[in-house]
């Protein structure tokens, strides 16, 4: 079967992806990833197809709404959407052609439509959860409110119409315009019309973690996350070997571009918080972090690095809160310690400090030297976290996410009632 799966973002948000494609076409399946450009010399290299989408400008407006405020939020949405409708929306029907398959991330949900318009059968697939539920409330709402099952229930619904508001008229006129199919209705948000529609759903997080609800549909399944891991024949640089070796587990600190920091501010915030704690570092040298100034010789900068070979030999990682970040760290027993960016970000720190795994996030705003000091202090320190670490550790390891995803995939395959419920011949 040819499949095609779009998403796109940061690697957070296209990584995972390419991991459930190499499962795929493991099984004989021919995949193709459709995403920006950056990506394509990557995704070829491990033997996908690569398919264009250049959306990347366009996505990074997009993904810069940090707001708590889901209103704010709403607004945000709309007026970046314009120049989606203009540059991307146009695109996702030529890179879909051909196709039997489609796979679609929340970015990418305007593939959505696609299902519909070409008439192959379509999946769903996530890192965050999305569908209406009473055991938590939508990641897009400040998760330390604590109001109970309804209010949770609640925030699923206030926010998947909210969002659909904002969206509504661009993907309407897209349909109408270039797929040629009828609008949408006032209140069919996307994730109500799947759900009527019973499209398959695969939420790649370990279920260790978040379990899945037991008001979640049978269509919808928590496999476990989707770890990408670094080519076999990956030498790490002979500088990084000898750093590691010359003292104790260093703490990693990275914020994947994701701050917004004056990086020579951030920078010098962090080697104090190291040297507070008596720690010696690992820095990402990006965007936040800069690598402009001299840094002492217990730290070592890096542009980039496979995390399933650096974590299993960290004492504790620092970073935003991405849910891959998250998922690696707890596969090696390595405490997180999160400065959270965005909503989802919050979300998982919430849900980390719940299990007792971290210590409290540390808001941006919040951010010193001496708070930062103190939630490595406690990390490296706490028998407590790491002990819990250490259990859950072993239960992700032997969550295979992509393997699960790749089997309940060929389940669908092989129902009746799938392509029945697509209105699709087989």
């Amino acid at each position: 079967m040819k499949i095609t799966i779009l998403t796109w973002g940061s690697d957070g948000d296209v990584q995972p992806y390419i991991a459930l494609g190499l499962g795929l076409q493991k099984t004989g399946h021919r995949v193709s990833l459709a995403t920006h450009p950056d990506y394509q010399e990557f995704v070829e290299r491990l033997g996908l197809d690569f398919r264009c989408v250049d959306c990347e400008n366009w996505y990074k407006n997009y993904s810069s709404g940090t707001s708590q405020n889901p209103f704010a939020l709403a607004r945000y949405y709309n007026q970046v959407l314009q120049p989606f409708q203009d540059s991307v929306l146009t695109l996702l029907s030529d890179v879909c052609q051909g196709t039997e398959m489609i796979i679609f991330s929340p970015p990418a949900f305007p593939a959505y439509e696609l299902v519909e318009k070409l008439g192959v059968p379509g999946y769903a697939a996530c890192v965050v959860p999305l569908h209406t539920t009473r055991a938590f409330s939508s990641h897009f709402i400040p998760s330390h409110w604590r109001w109970g099952s309804s209010y949770n229930y609640l925030t699923h619904l206030f926010f998947n119409q909210l969002f659909w508001q904002a969206i509504r008229q661009p993907i309407n006129q897209w349909r109408k315009k270039i797929l040629h199919l009828p609008s949408i209705s006032l209140f069919a948000d996307p994730i109500s019309r799947m759900n009527r529609q019973q499209l398959p759903f695969l939420y790649g997080y370990s279920p260790t973690l978040l379990p899945k609800p037991s008001d979640w549909p049978d269509w919808v399944d928590v496999t476990g996350y989707w770890f990408l891991d670094s080519p076999v024949n990956w030498q790490p640089p002979t500088d990084l070997i000898k750093f590691l070796d010359a003292g104790s587990p260093p703490v990693y600190i990275g914020f994947g571009n994701k701050g917004g920091w004056e990086s020579k501010t951030l920078t010098q915030l962090v080697l104090e918080a190291l040297k507070l704690s008596r720690q010696r570092g690992i820095l990402l040298i990006g965007e936040d972090l800069s690598n402009d100034i001299n840094l002492p010789e217990w730290v070592f900068p890096i542009e980039w690095i496979p995390f399933d070979w650096l974590f299993p030999k960290l004492a504790a990682v620092v970073h935003h809160g991405g849910c891959g970040t998250i998922h690696t760290a707890l596969r090696f027993g390595v405490p997180n310690i999160i400065v959270p960016y965005n909503y989802d970000n919050f979300f998982w720190a919430e849900r980390l400090v719940d299990l007792g795994l971290a210590v409290p996030p540390i808001r941006r705003k919040q951010l010193s030297a001496e708070k930062l000091a103190k939630a490595i202090q406690a990390s490296v320190s706490d028998e407590g976290i790491r002990m819990r670490v250490g259990a859950i550790s072993k239960k992700v390891q032997v969550e295979n996410g992509v393997k699960r995803a790749v089997e309940v995939f060929e389940q669908y395959l092989q129902c009746d009632r799938y392509y029945q419920i697509l209105k699709i011949d087989r």
